[in-house]
């Protein structure tokens, strides 16, 4: 194991995004952390389900390509040198490509007051997707099995819930999945994919 260099890139084919860090939030003390992604053409809606944050506030910079997004009930475009803003208590869904072309996309995501574990537990949910995506557990949308998914939820709560239930439901529900996905021995982060942590982030040699 060592400790990776920002600027990595992670891939979910399955998905058809691949993304790298470029700033964590160990660095700022849990207020802010920035990475790019790369959409493949028509790809990338299901790489992040919609959900909302309750004090994260994302803005993504669309770099290259022609985009649409979800925020609240509406799905509206972007191009290339415009800005989304997503805010907090919004339920949302990242930009994906919307053309032939690939797109290339900066997400900054601050919080407010900061909040260190619930942005380490994000990203950490996002490198183990990219993990087991690598190592062919994902379905065809490049999404993990249910009990996995559970894990990853319910250690990224409460910063991040996904959208649709209500907030007591899926902490029952997750809570629950997720305590059967532990003694099965899923796990939110594995050292084989990466781990993230106020120090920084370590991926396998």
């Amino acid at each position: 194991m060592g400790r990776a260099e920002h600027g990595i890139w992670l891939e979910n084919k399955a998905a058809g995004q691949r993304l790298r860090m470029l700033v964590l939030p160990g660095e700022n003390g849990g207020r802010q952390f920035v990475l790019e992604y790369v959409n493949q053409p028509w790809r990338g809606k299901t790489a992040v389900p919609a959900h909302l944050h309750t004090t994260f506030a994302e803005t993504f910079q669309i770099l290259k390509g022609r985009a649409k997004y979800r925020l609240g009930t509406e799905t509206r475009t972007a191009e290339a040198g415009d800005f989304v803003v997503m805010p907090p208590m919004v339920t949302h869904v990242h930009p994906w490509s919307a053309s032939d072309e690939e797109l290339h996309v900066r997400q900054i995501t601050s919080a407010d007051p900061p909040d260190l574990a619930g942005m380490i537990a994000s990203i950490q949910g996002a490198i183990t997707i990219q993990g087991l995506a690598k190592a062919g557990l994902v379905n065809a949308q490049g999404v993990p099995n249910l009990l996995q998914i559970a894990v990853i939820i319910d250690a990224a709560m409460p910063a991040t819930y996904i959208a649709g239930p209500p907030v007591w439901l899926q902490r029952a529900a997750f809570g629950m999945l997720s305590r059967v996905g532990q003694a099965l021995g899923y796990r939110a982060g594995y050292p084989e994919y990466g781990l993230l942590a106020a120090e920084g982030l370590t991926l396998p040699h």
